[in-house]
């Protein structure tokens, strides 16, 4: 027993130790950053924005990776099938991350990642047709809705995304049925919307823009907290009177079981590239609405996409 004691202590040791010299001469060949969705997208866009300054704190390259597929699961399990040597890192976005293991059985399990900073939050919005004179407002849209059940179609990015999801928010809070409609992106959401073919799309907020600023698109209303700035003009569901708040957060994690000292080097890192006031800049000017958080509120914010997720699961089982 005393044998086995002192074994096991000296495994203990020699791990402990490992991990030292590891971190101690990390990084020491270039990074990949993996992408769970395509390239042009917002993840992606916010990705090649961001990886520059990453790559002036490590003092190493960082390759961008891009793996989509399944709501990206696809993403998601790649990364979490890497080493866990802080040479894989990969964006791990929410509700993606928490909807994918609800729907269905993942190899990865939401708490398996360790986050590492959250870059940007972009709220939902509901838009329809600049030009459909039936719904000048949320009220007028909302009350043709509830006299018309299941008649409203509302496009969405495909189901369990935060578009989905935002959807089913929307009709749980108000008590109004609609018709989610999904589409294998938020283009061909976009695409069906001004076609004529849906009354509605659940988008994000960073996407609506152009689309408004050039007189396509209406917003009705903005799942957030505060008003956006780039559309100021808009309300949020919770002036209106609505508590639904809702969006993506897109935030990069690392592989389960990378060692601490690892994890910190590259958290330490990323908050100082977010900080940067040229990437502030250029994420700015590209519409990405940042919202840096590291590591343990990283980690809160998955909770309260979980949490509240699975609530709502609960009810609609989509």
């Amino acid at each position: 027993m005393r044998r086995t004691a002192v074994v096991i202590l000296m495994v203990i040791l020699v791990m402990s130790m490992s991990s030292s010299i590891m971190a101690a001469d990390y990084p020491s060949k270039p990074i990949t950053l993996m992408v769970p969705f395509s390239a042009g997208g917002g993840t992606d866009v916010i990705a090649r924005l961001f990886a520059p300054y990453l790559e002036e704190e490590l003092g190493t390259s960082i390759a961008i990776l891009n793996k989509p597929g399944s709501n990206a699961e696809v993403g998601i399990t790649w990364l979490y099938n890497q080493k866990p040597d802080g040479y894989s890192i990969g964006f791990t976005n929410l509700p993606h991350l928490v909807s994918n293991p609800l729907m269905r059985e993942t190899n990865y399990k939401v708490d398996d990642f360790i986050p590492l900073i959250n870059l940007v939050t972009d709220p939902g919005v509901i838009v329809v047709k600049a030009d459909d004179d039936r719904f000048p407002d949320l009220e007028s849209f909302l009350k043709f809705a509830e006299e018309n059940p299941g008649s409203v179609t509302i496009g969405n990015a495909g189901i369990g995304s935060d578009d989905h999801i935002a959807t089913l928010m929307l009709q749980d809070r108000t008590g109004v049925k609609f018709t989610p409609v999904p589409f294998t992106g938020a283009a061909p959401n976009r695409t069906a919307l001004l076609g004529g073919h849906i009354m509605a799309s659940a988008i994000n907020a960073s996407e609506a823009v152009q689309f408004v600023e050039s007189g396509q698109m209406r917003i009705l209303a903005v799942m957030s907290e505060k008003r956006y700035p780039d559309l100021p003009d808009a309300p949020t569901f919770k002036e209106l009177g609505y508590n639904v708040v809702s969006g993506s957060s897109r935030g990069i994690s690392c592989v389960p079981g990378t060692p601490d000292e690892i994890v910190h080097i590259l958290a330490d890192a990323a908050e100082k590239a977010a900080e940067n006031p040229e990437f502030v800049e250029k994420a700015t000017k590209a519409k990405q609405p940042l919202d840096i958080q590291i590591l343990d509120d990283a980690q809160k914010l998955v909770d309260q996409y979980n949490s509240s997720i699975k609530e709502l699961h609960k009810k609609f089982q989509w």
